[in-house]
């Protein structure tokens, strides 16, 4: 199988070499999506061996990957993982996700943070708790952590369920659009790492972004395919 890493990145020059470099040690093939930054993010993201693709102003994380998606499709890679550009996710577990991918071949495997959740801040693990149950009885299927932005995607998935929206709520769409046409979603336990030892920042917006999955996971609710 062909997998690529695909690392979206909004200023995020402090930390996207670590996650360039990291990615590398086990997917040679990693892209990184420059969304707009005004630090040297792109230019780091080279010199560590990534393919940048640059886009000209910020357009979210949805836009980046969107396109990022585009181009390993037609590349003719089997799986894309995805991970964040700010070390909240450590790339030394990638691993288990192409292990895991290996073994069952699901739709989409995504990293499951809730079992360390005495380390997750109360206003992210209430709302990922309370996805958790409206996801799991959506699908059918139980869905333990809806959030989490580390996953690896088949190529059956990225091909039948475009994604629809520019920001981080476009993630949630395609997870639940791909779990309602019937493909397996895997899960991974991975640590929690936050701030405080990332070092990095999160272009995540809580209310406004929270607002937005909200409203997508109401669209999946009432209509049944999109």
């Amino acid at each position: 199988m062909r997998i690529c890493a695909v690392i979206p990145a909004y200023n995020n020059e402090k930390t996207i070499s670590s996650v360039v470099e990291g990615t590398r040690a086990h997917i040679r093939n990693v892209i990184v999506v420059d969304d707009g930054s005004t630090d040297g993010t792109g230019e780091l993201a080279m010199r560590a061996g990534a393919r940048v693709i640059a886009v000209g102003r910020n357009r979210g994380k949805g836009h980046a990957l969107k396109i990022s998606f585009r181009r390993a499709l037609v590349r003719g890679f089997d799986g894309v993982l995805t991970l964040d550009a700010d070390l909240q996710h450590d790339p030394g577990e990638i691993p288990k996700f192409v292990e895991y991918y290996s073994a069952h071949r699901p739709g989409i495997v995504v990293g499951d943070r809730m079992h360390g959740r005495e380390r997750i801040p109360r206003g992210r693990y209430v709302p990922n708790r309370v996805g958790t149950y409206a996801f799991s009885w959506l699908t059918g299927q139980p869905i333990p952590d809806s959030q989490c932005g580390f996953r690896l995607y088949d190529r059956r998935v990225l091909e039948e369920v475009p994604i629809l929206h520019d920001g981080f709520e476009a993630e949630t769409d395609l997870l639940l659009r791909a779990a309602k046409r019937g493909y397996h979603i895997g899960f991974v336990p991975i640590r929690t790492i936050y701030f405080e030892k990332s070092g990095g920042r999160s272009a995540y917006r809580p209310v406004r972004d929270t607002f937005r999955i909200s409203i997508v996971f109401l669209m999946n609710l009432f209509w049944k395919d999109r």
